[in-house]
């Protein structure tokens, strides 16, 4: 099995079942080295806009779109406003049940998502991710 591409991933989304599953399958198949969950994208901002340490900015942050109380563009237009060395580390990769294009192309507008992709996760996906990962990090 290949070494973790990412010390710490963040998953977003409003379903603990999804958010449960997701995070196993992200350990099992040794994506990431941490994993920590957040069924609210409100609690993830508070988290992101503190000073944080560069051990605790994530590489990769999971995110769901449709969620109640503030959808994945929410949080999107959130990150604007986060400490530059969290913009500077963390990529988002939209995780939805959408099928929209319209969708795709208004998230992938945004100059951190590097991926959209449909729930559930799969290795294809997450070989594809560690790839853009890898990608990113040499260039």
């Amino acid at each position: 099995m290949a070494l973790p591409a990412v010390e710490l991933a963040i998953l977003i989304d409003d379903n603990d079942i999804d958010l449960f599953v997701q995070k196993r399958f992200v350990e099992i198949n040794q994506f990431a080295e941490r994993v920590i969950t957040y069924n609210k994208p409100m609690l993830a901002i508070r988290a992101l806009m503190e000073e944080v340490p560069v051990l605790d900015i994530p590489q990769l942050i999971f995110l769901d779109l449709n969620m109640p109380e503030m959808d994945g563009f929410g949080f999107l237009e959130n990150f604007k406003q986060f400490p530059q060395s969290v913009r500077d580390k963390s990529k988002v990769i939209v995780v939805t049940s959408s099928s929209s294009q319209v969708d795709k192309d208004r998230a992938l507008c945004y100059g951190c998502v590097i991926h959209f992709m449909s729930k559930p996760l799969s290795e294809k996906d997450l070989d594809l991710i560690r790839d853009k990962v890898v990608t990113l990090s040499n260039s």
